[in-house]
């Protein structure tokens, strides 16, 4: 986004610096929201925020354990490295398949494209080997991860 001074004479300053050192109003909403946003959320369960962590990890947990009997996997790590992320290892991508960054993995991209599913595949440590991450939120469900735990087992089931 360019500022007022896209316009200015730039005789007295560099061109990039009129054009993006203002950009117009800055709205504090986001940052005066926080503590509400914080209060809000501590207040859905009964316990505060050391329930809602507790139902979050236990969520992961869930999850990750059926994403890894689908993929007939072990869990990559133990229990005491799980917050409320959890990762399981995919079998390895094509080696057609890009493996810059700036492209996401074509297993992502189906998953979204044919199911609706979102979620991150992450080649890691390196290409052609990957991850499929998973986070667990209050608004997140076991029927949700049960859905991708199937769609991946079908996905892998049929590139095999």
């Amino acid at each position: 986004m360019t500022s007022h001074g896209a316009n200015a004479d730039a005789s007295r300053r560099p061109r990039f610096r009129l054009e993006f050192d203002w950009v117009g109003t800055d709205d504090p909403t986001p940052f005066l929201c926080v503590p509400e946003a914080i209060r809000f959320v501590g207040s859905l369960l009964d316990g505060g925020w050391p329930a809602v962590r507790d139902h979050n990890r236990a969520l992961a947990f869930e999850a990750r354990s059926l994403l890894c009997e689908a993929l007939d996997v072990a869990p990559p790590c133990p229990e005491e490295m799980v917050g409320s992320l959890a990762a399981v290892p995919l079998p390895p991508a094509d080696a057609r398949a890009s493996a810059t960054p700036l492209h996401s993995d074509p297993l992502a991209e189906e998953l979204f494209g044919k199911h609706r599913i979102e979620v991150l595949v992450v080649r890691w440590p390196a290409p052609p080997r990957r991850l499929v991450r998973i986070s667990a939120q209050l608004y997140n469900r076991r029927d949700q991860y049960q859905r991708l735990a199937g769609a991946l087992k079908e996905m892998l089931a049929a590139d095999a």
